[in-house]
């Protein structure tokens, strides 16, 4: 089995534990989302993010620019607690 064969295994599994209410919520945001074609602008595999700074846990700046000229870089992003 693929490893997106197992992740949306994974997610109807999840989905099965949600209050119906809920889920045709998010389904609903993903499906007006989609709609809006918005994810078609959304960087893919191999693309080049532009630059950007952000806080550093230290305190500063940090430039993505100044990173990748020391090697390669992974971003992630975490959406916090809802």
């Amino acid at each position: 089995m693929s490893l997106n064969e197992q992740l949306e295994q994974m997610r109807q599994a999840s989905w099965g534990r949600w209050p119906k209410e809920m889920l045709d919520i998010v389904l609903k945001a993903r499906d007006d989302l989609a709609r809006s074609g918005l994810t078609d602008r959304i960087l893919q595999v191999g693309d080049q993010a532009p630059d950007f700074s952000l806080p550093s846990s230290q305190g500063g700046m940090v430039r993505l620019s100044d990173l990748l000229r020391r090697g390669p870089v992974v971003l992630a992003f975490y959406r916090g607690h809802w």
